[in-house]
């Protein structure tokens, strides 16, 4: 059981000062205190596991320590974004670097850049990782804050204003995956997208796939781009429609392998195979990929790594150092496993 926490009258006594002198010492009034007072009052208060009262810090230092995550996407009735690996890999590394760095997370999601602006002020935050943000809205979401805002997967329309981005080479991930299944003689391919409200990275992706097709003297037709709703119902009856037995397509090239192992997972219970009936690929090289049979082919991208460069570029800019690079763009690989069958 935890004990009593003790107050800061307690903590003066126990250390030989006036409450004000632990006040100020709590709350980074350290031009009133002595170096050597500061560090007995900052040991008595790491020994007594003293949590000084949040609300009370942002009144008198005018920010919160609080770096406010966005996940710009519609909140799902019965998913989360903490269900996808992709999602969980890029949080629990932004958690431990914002951790590590002495901030605090907070996590929310909404398709509303009102909403971002007003969490934003409402918290004092003293910076935003916005993910995913269409790039008609940036803009007004850097226009409206005062804080230092770093994105990730975001595509710009305004090529004036140095948005800070960790992004990926999305074009290659789908020219590289397409250039394999074309390799194994599929030519009736649909690429399906996993975004209908912000399809940025997924048309770089699905640009790269033409672009594989057109190296081959080939079309691969605007048709050929499916977008998958968020209700897991409504994908059930896209993926029955799309490879069943009057299907056209021979593969089928998901942006993310939640969608695609899901896919899989579902076509094989009703009976048709994998690859053997239809061949699948995913993006992203998230342990799903790994866990479902047959493994499979899909896009590697380092999408911890995503969650800590942004982490680390923020704060520089909280803390009012120069970024070099404004754009990042990570590598990608493919990684060839068992979904995908060779024609004849």
């Amino acid at each position: 059981m935890l004990g009593r926490m003790a107050t800061i009258k307690e903590i003066s006594r126990k250390a030989g000062v006036s409450p004000t002198t632990v006040a100020n010492v709590l709350y980074g009034r350290t031009a009133k205190v002595s170096a050597e007072t500061r560090e007995k009052v900052q040991a008595i208060i790491e020994e007594e596991k003293y949590a000084p009262n949040m609300g009370a810090m942002m009144l008198l230092k005018n920010n919160s320590k609080i770096i406010g995550v966005i996940m710009f996407t519609e909140p799902r009735k019965n998913e989360t974004v903490l269900e996808d690996p992709f999602s969980s890999a890029i949080l629990g590394a932004m958690e431990r670097e914002i951790r590590e760095s002495g901030y605090y997370m907070m996590l929310y999601t909404t398709s509303d850049e009102a909403e971002v602006v007003r969490l934003s002020k409402a918290w004092k935050m003293d910076g935003l990782i916005l993910v995913w943000v269409p790039g008609k809205i940036c803009r007004v979401i850097n226009s409206s804050i005062d804080v230092p805002c770093v994105y990730i997967d975001c595509f710009f329309e305004d090529d004036e204003h140095p948005y800070h981005n960790i992004g990926l080479e999305d074009r290659k991930g789908g020219y590289e995956v397409t250039k394999y299944l074309l390799s194994m003689g599929h030519r009736n391919m649909l690429f399906l997208p996993c975004n209908p409200i912000f399809p940025g990275g997924d048309t770089e992706r699905f640009a790269g796939c033409q672009d594989a097709f057109a190296e081959q003297g080939l079309v691969l037709a605007d048709d050929a781009n499916r977008p998958l709703p968020y209700d897991r119902k409504k994908r059930q009856k896209i993926y029955l429609e799309i490879a069943g037995k009057n299907n056209r397509y021979t593969a089928l090239a998901f942006s993310s392998d939640f969608y695609a192992s899901e896919a899989l997972t579902f076509l094989q219970e009703q009976g048709i195979r994998v690859p053997e009936d239809i061949s699948i690929t995913g993006f992203d090289d998230n342990i799903f990929s790994r866990l479902v049979q047959p493994r499979l082919t899909t896009v590697h991208q380092d999408s911890s790594k995503k969650g800590t460069l942004a982490i680390q570029m923020l704060v520089k800019l909280i803390h009012g150092v120069q970024v070099e690079e404004v754009r990042v763009k990570l590598p990608i690989r493919l990684e060839i496993r068992n979904s995908v069958q060779k024609l004849n």
